[in-house]
């Protein structure tokens, strides 16, 4: 049961690490296109899209072993 707990505590740190990286590229891109530098966003955009996908199979993974734990 332990264990559980742990991987369970382990994915939510995980899912909030991607948002913290999420918002940390938003704000690079807010700035880049207050600069005038719009173009040189699309590597941000996607790396944000990336990090939602991780997101969303944290979310999986962890409603999986919450289902389990009980």
């Amino acid at each position: 049961m332990l264990d559980i707990k742990d991987s369970i505590k382990s994915l939510i740190s995980r899912i909030y690490e991607c948002q913290k990286e999420i918002m940390i590229n938003r704000r690079f891109i807010r700035d880049l296109l207050l600069e005038g530098n719009g173009n040189n966003t699309s590597r941000l955009q996607n790396e944000i899209k990336g990090l939602q996908w991780k997101i969303i199979e944290f979310q999986k993974e962890l409603s999986e072993r919450f289902q389990y734990s009980y």
